[in-house]
């Protein structure tokens, strides 16, 4: 089976990788954690405006019906720009559940005009069989979903909390009192709703990896040591090439995973989805520390965007079950065909 994306998804990608570039071009990404939400608001006006926030939202709802790929292609860009906004806590994670768990029509018709809807996790950010008081991905004003532990799909309106700020500013997690939550697995639905959120959150991932190593490959072109740019020297190229590995390895999985995740039968949509997940998130990480090394001193600076794109990778790499969750899916089903 020979895959890639379509004439229409390769414009896509282009279009919004020169929107995004040209916005954060003129107000760096980092400015997102102290300027009170204004670039943030900016950008995802843009991303409604293009009817790419309701992507996973079908049209009877006032979506724009596109494919799960489609989503995945638009957070790939957003991820390789390091863009602060929550797409994955809402155009992905709660659209998916929203919509394939059958939650209330009101709220899909609410994300698709681009209301902001956050999913409530456990403390730990993973899917909770008991309780669940973290809103992942949250802006002012943003709704909270949560399967409830009678399997239907409940949203809440989140009073003001307790702010989380020393993991990633540009996405950020909010506290609240804890609100009863169902096990993820219960229904197909939910199953499918799940392997949609892995899938979206490593084509995130698999943006962060190909942003920070694209930073990494630029620096050591131009930055010279010795008279000679320190791309010559083996112990960077080295760097390099293992980053190219775990990138395109990221992309080629991920976006197989984005098709079985829609479309194929439940069991392989899980087992592609957790595939993708638990080898894009811990590859993001490794590519964005490889990037902070080749950068040198330079990387390690608050001025510099290195140390934001380490910290989102942390933190989509641990949401939703960080690599654990996924990888145990997978060994359970080996277990049980065995």
């Amino acid at each position: 089976m020979r895959f890639a994306l379509s004439e229409d998804q390769q414009f896509l990608q282009r279009m919004l990788d020169e929107l995004v570039e040209q916005t954060l071009t003129s107000t760096p990404a980092r400015q997102a954690a102290t300027d009170g939400g204004e670039l943030r608001g900016a950008l995802w006006s843009k991303l409604v405006e293009l009817d790419l926030v309701s992507l996973l939202v079908p049209v009877a709802h006032g979506g724009s019906g596109g494919s799960v790929t489609d989503a995945c292609v638009v957070a790939e860009v957003l991820g390789r720009h390091l863009a602060p906004v929550p797409y994955v806590g809402t155009a992905i994670a709660a659209a998916s559940l929203l919509r394939f768990a059958d939650g209330p029509v009101d709220a899909l018709v609410a994300l698709a005009s681009g209301e902001p809807y956050s999913v409530l996790l456990d403390r730990d950010l993973g899917d909770s069989a008991a309780f669940a008081s973290i809103a992942f991905d949250w802006v002012a004003g943003a709704q909270g979903v949560v399967l409830s532990p009678d399997g239907a799909v409940v949203t809440y309106e989140l009073a003001d909390g307790d702010a989380i700020d020393d993991l990633d500013r540009l996405h950020r997690l909010r506290q609240f009192d804890p609100v009863p939550a169902g096990a993820p697995a219960q229904s197909e639905a939910a199953r499918r709703a799940r392997a949609v959120t892995w899938v979206g959150t490593a084509a995130l991932l698999t943006g962060l990896a190909d942003g920070a190593m694209s930073v990494a490959t630029e620096y050591a072109r131009h930055r010279e040591q010795y008279q000679r740019p320190i791309g010559s020297f083996q112990a960077v190229q080295h760097l390099c090439a293992d980053m190219l590995v775990d990138v395109e390895t990221s992309r080629s999985i991920t976006y197989g995973a984005s098709w079985a995740a829609e479309h194929a039968p439940i069991e392989d949509a899980e087992r592609a989805a957790a595939a993708a997940k638990s080898y894009s998130g811990a590859a993001a990480v490794r590519v964005c520390e490889a990037s902070i090394q080749v950068l040198g001193g330079i990387g390690v600076t608050a001025e510099h965007d290195a140390h934001l794109r380490l910290r989102t990778a942390h933190l989509h790499h641990r949401a939703f079950g960080g690599t654990d969750g996924p990888l145990l899916l997978l060994a359970d089903s080996i277990v049980e065909r065995a």
